[in-house]
Order: C-alpha cells, then structure tokens, then sequence
C-alpha cells in the first residue's frame, strides 16, 4: 500500500508536543500575535526521525507554510473587524427596535386604560342620571321624607307613603278622582295624591294660585324624570354595549400583539446571541490555531494517503503504514457555523421586520379605529344629554364643539399617534437613563469590566471597523475550504445503500461528508452551492398565525443543527484506494484510537466507508483534493 500525506496544511488541532501549555498562563491577543510572527518568520525544521528533504522541496514547504499562515491570518483579521462593526450596528438596532416596540406596548395598555375609563365614566355617568331620574320621580309623586327633605327612592317606604296618600277623601272630589284612577302609576296634576297633612288644604290648592305653581312644578318634576329614565335607557342599550364590546375587543387584541411583539423581541435577541456564540467558538478555535508552533502546524496538516488496490493486498492492513494524528480539530467547521449564524439573523432580522411593520401598522389601525369607535359614541351620549340639558347650553355646548371639532383626517389621526408613541419613548429613555445615572459607582464599574472583559474574550477589542464594511459570503467560498464535491457515499456494511452527500475538503485536513435530505432530489456531480441550500432549514419568526397556533418560539432545537456534518474524517489518518481499476468507486480508510474498554484489546480501529463519484475521472480528481487539501479548488 503506498500512502501519502500532504504538508503545510492549516489545522487547530493541538498536538502532544503543545501539551505543557496548559500548565502556562493564558496567552493575550499580544502574545498570540507575536507568537504568529514568529511562526511567520521561521522555517520548521524537518523531523529528526527522517532523511532531510532535498532543499527545493523544504523551500517550497516553508513558503507554502507562510503564505498560508498569512492568508489565515487576513482571513481572521476580516472576520474580527466585520464582527466588530456587525455587533456595534446591531446592538444600535436592537436598542432601537426594543425602545420602539416598548413605546408600542404603553400606548396599546394606554389605550386599553382609556377605553376602560370611557365605559367607567359613562356607566358612573348613567348611574349618577338614573339616580336623579329617581330621584326627581319620587320629589314628583310627593315621596319626600318630611324631617330630613330627602327623596325616598327605597320601594318600601315609597309604597307606603303612596297607599297613604292615595287614601280617599270622601268629601273631596279630587278623592273620588284619585280613587277611580285605580293603580296607574303615572299621575297628572288632577290626580295628585294627598298627603294626610295636606288633606284639609288640598280643596283650597286647586283654586289658589299659589298651589297650582306648587303643582306644576311637581309635574315639571315628573317630566324630567321621565327624560332622565329615556336617556338612562339610551345609553344602556346604545352606548354601553358597544364600548363594552370595544374594550373586550381590544384587550383581546393587545394581549395577542403583546405576546406577538415579545416573542419577535426575544427572537431577534437570541439570533443575536447564537451569532456570539458562534462567533466565540470560532475565535476560541482560530487562537488555539494560531497558539501552535510552525513545527506543529507542518507536522499536523497533511493530506490523506492514497493505496492501490495490489499494494494494498501487499501491504496486509492499510492502517499499519499511517501515523495517527491526535487532537485534530477543524477551523472551518467554527467558521462556517458563524458565517451561517450571521446568515441566519439577517434573515430572522428582515422577517422578523416585516412582522414588526405588520404589527405597527396592525396596531395604527387599530387605535386609529379605536378612537375614531370613541369620539361617535361619545358624540351619541353627549348629544343626548344636550337634549337633556336644555336648560344648561353653557355646559354641554363647548364638550359638543370640542368633540365637533375633532378631526377624525386619517393622516392627522396617524401622526398624533405616531406623536403619542414618540413622547412615551421619550419618557421611557429619560427613565432608563435616570435609573443608570441613579446607580451605584462601584457597580457601574464593575459592569464596565465585564463588558470590557466580554469583548476582549471574543477578540474584538482593538480592531478597525472600518476594514469590516463588506457582505459576509457563503461558507464554501471561504479560505479554510479546499474542495466541495457532491459525490456518493455508503458505509462498510455490505446492506447498506448510496446516499448522495456534500464533500467538503478543509484546509484543515478533514473531509466533512454532510448527508443531503431525500427530498431534495440532487444527484452526484450537482452544484455544492445547491446542495448546501438545502441543508439550510427555513428560517421561522414568531407571525400571528403562529402565536394563535401556539407554536412555541424559539423552539428549543437549534436551527444550524442541520449544518452538522454526518461524518468527519481526519484526512492525516486516512488511506484511500480505488476498488478495482475501472470503477469510479473508492475506499477510505480512518484510523482511530480506541475508547473505553476497546483499549484492552488493541490500540487503534479502522473505520471504512465507499465515496464514488459520477466518473473515475472526477473520483481521481477528487482524491488529489484528498491528498492535496491544503490548496484550494
């Protein structure tokens, strides 16, 4: 079997000559990059083990070595200085949309309180009218209490007072009127009762003059009453229902937009959040990388080794003549993961947007609507009590003229909401910052260090934001990829089937085999672009159709675990060879250390798996990529 590996190839991985580094203070952003310079500056030497290298080949390694290192070495700085600048801006957005959307959500419980103030007041305001109607009811019928000159409204003590003054005078003719008016409830100025106190004057009242004015006045007294308990009923069955309706209605409404609101909100929060996350993983990474002497680096970063079918018969286990690299890891993966988690918040960023203006405009509407819903029954409820009030113009005509006056022009009802909104973000931000200035010093120190510590363990202290003003592109364009293929893939079971699958060659040293969907329908030689498209799922934001649907937001999956390779295979452990001479059809080959209990037995395993291409052609093209993988498509 002849195997190879290929040199001068970009890793993470830490090898066991790095191992007493743990026992070292952690490096700062200073020393890693005085440690990178370094590697920059000096040629590995080769490995006492072997024969020295002819001089040609060592020179094209060690300039092969430094051009990599200084492509990486761009590459991160790019990446810091757009994470630097994508946080900035983003964190201003942010800000923004929460004070926005919290301005949104005081008006919507602003308006919420006002509708519930106008059914309080006009129903205390109803009940304030049924009670003078009653009131002016019982000052008509002469149901007045004699000691304090009170009207007496308790049913009781009015029924009685009436059976007492509807007693008959039988020398009275006014008594033998009232007795064959029967039980009417309703009484004219001819059939008054009589109160016993009354009986001996009550001949007199209807001839003088000054017990006809007493008289009229009682029935003018019954009159308003009368109008009193019209209006009562007016507004019972007219008004009140519909601002009942109103404010059930529009409670309804705010909770569902409050529930709305917050989950975007808390969406876009965590998207956020996955970014930083994603990003530390892959600066943690890239420094353990850059932590690595130039010694490490070379000796870590090979290709896989190739086999014939014959050597391999020869040679007896293809695992025998390859040395096992330890601790490999690879950068791209990171990378890729926070190229996409910055993919994935533009995109939950410009949805979850569209949502937010659907919400806006849903919420203008509906206050506009609101108070529009308002002033006409209020308008109702004023206008009958101006034909109420006649005799007190000078009290309901300015309400009437100011509620008249009212203009109801729909871009003027926008603006004094887009105003009222704009005055309670305002008041909220003077709030804010009279609550941080309100805070204690030593905590606000505190509370700097942290964030000053936050941002120097994510590298992006320091760095030019300028230099990061560009598109973040896709991840198989990045410079930690060597090589995307969409190829075939079966594992070593003889009954186990082909699966089309995306190859990816890192600069790393691995090949990351992501199993494509069935659904998608590619087959082998596609475009990787296309096959990596459908690895990514469909970014979901909260809608209303979901928050009436009760679909939880955010789901407790994370949306890039799609993006997780299916296998990853360290290429520095690998042979590879074809089946036979005229299939497209190879075999690779994964030497790995054993784990658990397996290590009593032997030391290493061998993990086998077929790839096989459209032609042989392109399967040798990609096994050159194999051996290759430090040099790009």
């Amino acid at each position: 079997t002849v195997g190879f590996a290929s040199h001068g190839t970009l890793t993470a991985c830490t090898c066991s000559a790095m191992a007493n580094d743990d026992e070292q203070p952690p490096a700062t952003e200073a020393d890693l990059c005085s440690q990178m310079e370094s590697a920059l500056a000096t040629t590995p030497p080769a490995p006492p083990s072997s024969p020295p290298p002819p001089p040609t080949n060592n020179d094209n390694d060690a300039s092969s070595t430094i051009s990599i290192l200084q492509r990486r070495t761009a590459n991160h700085t790019k990446l810091r200085s757009y994470e630097s600048k994508r946080r900035t801006a983003y964190e201003s957005k942010l800000h923004s949309s929460s004070l926005y959307w919290r301005a949104f959500r005081t008006l919507m419980n602003d308006s919420l309180f006002e509708t519930r103030r106008a059914q309080l007041l006009l129903r205390g305001w109803t009940s304030a009218t049924e009670s003078y109607g009653e009131d002016m009811r019982s000052v008509g019928l002469g149901c007045i209490d004699e000691k304090l000159g009170v009207p007496v409204v308790e049913e009781r003590r009015k029924k009685k007072m009436l059976e007492g003054m509807m007693s008959p005078d039988k020398s009275s003719g006014a008594g033998a009127a009232a007795e064959g008016a029967g039980s009417s409830t309703s009484f004219s100025a001819t059939q008054q009762p009589r109160s016993p106190q009354q009986k001996q004057a009550s001949q007199f009242s209807s001839s003088e003059k000054c017990g006809a004015m007493i008289q009229s006045l009682a029935d003018s007294a019954t009159q308003i009453a009368q109008q009193y308990e019209e209006m009562v009923l007016f507004i019972k069955k007219e008004v009140l229902p519909e601002l009942s309706s109103l404010n059930d209605h529009l409670k309804s409404e705010v909770v569902l937009m409050e529930k709305l609101g917050d989950s975007i909100m808390a969406e876009l929060e965590t998207a956020e959040q996955q970014v930083c996350t994603a990003w530390e993983a892959y600066y943690n990474k890239a420094v353990e990388f850059s932590g690595s002497s130039s010694e490490a680096f070379k000796s870590r970063h090979v290709g896989a080794s190739t086999t014939t079918a014959a050597a391999a018969q020869t040679s007896g286990s293809a695992s025998e003549s390859n040395v096992v690299a330890v601790e490999c890891s690879d950068v791209w993966v990171d990378e890729m993961r926070y190229r996409m988690a910055v993919a994935f918040l533009s995109s939950c960023w410009e949805k979850c947007s569209a949502e937010l203006s659907k919400l806006f405009i849903t919420m203008k509407n509906a206050e506009c609507d609101r108070r529009n819903r308002i002033k006409e029954l209020l308008i109702q409820a004023t206008q009958r009590q101006e034909r109420l009030w006649l005799g007190l113009p000078s009290v309901v005509n300015p309400v009437l003229k100011e509620l008249i006056n009212w203009s109801m022009e729909r871009k003027l009802v926008e603006d004094d909401v887009q105003n009222s909104i704009r005055a309670r973000a305002q008041a909220i931000l003077r709030d804010e910052t009279e609550h941080k200035k309100a805070t204690d010093d030593a905590t606000a120190t505190t509370t700097v260090n942290s964030s000053n510590n936050k941002y120097q363990s994510a590298g992006l202290s320091g760095v030019d934001q300028k230099e990061g003003n560009f598109e973040l592109s896709s991840p198989l364009v990045s410079d930690l990829m060597c090589k995307a293929k969409v190829i075939e893939k079966r594992s070593g079971n003889l009954m186990s089937s082909w699966k089309v699958t995306l190859a990816v060659v890192t600069s790393d040293s691995f090949l990351q085999l992501f199993e494509l969907p069935p659904n998608c329908k590619l087959q082998p030689g596609s475009a990787p672009e296309v096959a990596f498209q459908n690895l990514i799922p469909p970014v979901v934001v909260p809608t209303m159709e979901s928050i009436k649907g009760g679909i939880k937001i955010p789901s407790t999956k994370h949306w890039f675990d799609h993006l997780v390779p299916s296998e990853s295979i360290a290429l520095p452990n690998c042979v590879v060879s074809f089946k036979d001479e005229k299939s497209s059809a190879f075999e690779i080959v994964e030497t790995q250390l054993t784990s658990g209990a397996s290590k009593m037995f032997t030391k290493t395993v061998n993990r086998k798996m077929l790839l096989r291409a459209v032609t042989r052609a392109e399967s040798e093209d990609f096994i050159e990529a194999l051996k290759n993988g430090d040099q790009g498509t």
